[in-house]
């Protein structure tokens, strides 16, 4: 049996028109049936705010970070217990200029300097704080509920991924 190609296109509209879930993850009324990811880049570049399904009861943060479009570089020394860069940032050409400091290029040898580092985070609900997240994002297991956040810390100004 042919079924009409006018119907396979109004049944497909029809379809579309009744999905509650837009493109960063979220339903329609705002909230994440998984894990929210949240990066702030502060003057790297743009924040990331999605919501990621996660298959199972946990799932590693690195790989939960990754579905969101986030990746992550650790340091030749500690892997990923220690963010280097996230999607590339910072630079591993231009130095990172912070006032009182020498000017700091980026190796992701050994661990980030103080005034210059990535912080991650975990949430364990939308009404709870942001807290430091105190594994690395390679043995750090999130649930449905939780936020894991990731935020450009600078200058000694320490920042949580919602700010």
């Amino acid at each position: 049996m042919r079924i009409p190609l006018i119907l396979l296109s109004v049944g497909a509209l029809f379809l579309a028109g009744c999905s509650s879930v837009a493109e960063d993850g979220f339903s329609a009324d705002g909230s994440c049936d998984g894990v929210v990811v949240e990066v702030n880049f502060g003057e790297l570049g743009e924040p990331i705010n999605s919501c990621v399904t996660i298959n199972g009861t946990t799932e590693v943060a690195k790989d939960v970070l990754a579905q969101a479009g986030v990746s992550i570089e650790g340091t030749k020394a500690y892997g990923d217990a220690v963010v280097c860069r996230v999607n590339g940032l910072p630079s591993s050409t231009e130095p990172v200029l912070v006032e009182g400091e020498e000017p700091h290029l980026e190796s992701c040898d050994e661990f980030p300097p103080a005034f210059a580092y990535w912080a991650l985070w975990v949430k364990d609900s939308d009404s709870s704080d942001w807290d430091y997240a105190m594994e690395g994002v390679s043995s750090l297991q999130l649930s449905k509920g939780q936020s894991v956040g990731l935020s450009w810390t600078l200058g000694g100004n320490v920042v949580t991924p919602s700010e």
